[in-house]
């Protein structure tokens, strides 16, 4: 079983610049205003990673998940997602989106699919990642709210 996780804001999203390249994430929006980062330990405080995303009304985008390499492959990362979900639905999105440079992600086990971005609301096309920081290419995945 996996042990629960313990989210804490992140005060300087810049000290997260160093996981975040060497997960091949974007880093530089991360200072902007409207972005939520969350640092993810275990109940024993070991670090696990990172999570972000920016609330958008009815739509939550994710953004810089990353699981410290030594605990990948752990479902350390579908318990990040599931908070950030879950925090993007308290604030009242009711879909969550997330671009990914790659056809394969874990994401889709998630429950995620893939989408055209004709299919995102005007708010996540509108988003720095969306217009730039994600290459034309990058494929965006959608989610229905799990109310």
């Amino acid at each position: 079983m996996t042990p629960r996780l313990v989210a804490a804001a992140v005060a300087d999203p810049v000290d997260l610049v160093g996981l975040l390249s060497e997960a091949g994430l974007p880093t530089e929006d991360v200072a902007e205003p409207g972005r939520v980062f969350l640092r993810y330990t275990t109940e024993g405080s070991e670090f696990v990673g990172i999570g972000g995303f920016e609330p958008l009304g009815a739509a939550v985008l994710l953004r810089s998940i990353a699981v410290v390499p030594e605990h990948r492959g752990h479902g350390f990362g579908g318990e990040i997602v599931a908070d950030l979900i879950h925090r993007g639905r308290e604030l009242g999105a009711t879909e969550a989106f997330a671009f990914t440079t790659g056809e394969r992600t874990f994401l889709a086990a998630l429950g995620f699919r893939r989408v055209a971005r004709t299919e995102a609301p005007a708010a996540v096309l509108a988003t720095r990642q969306a217009m730039g920081l994600c290459s034309a290419s990058a494929v965006l995945w959608r989610k229905e709210s799990d109310r």
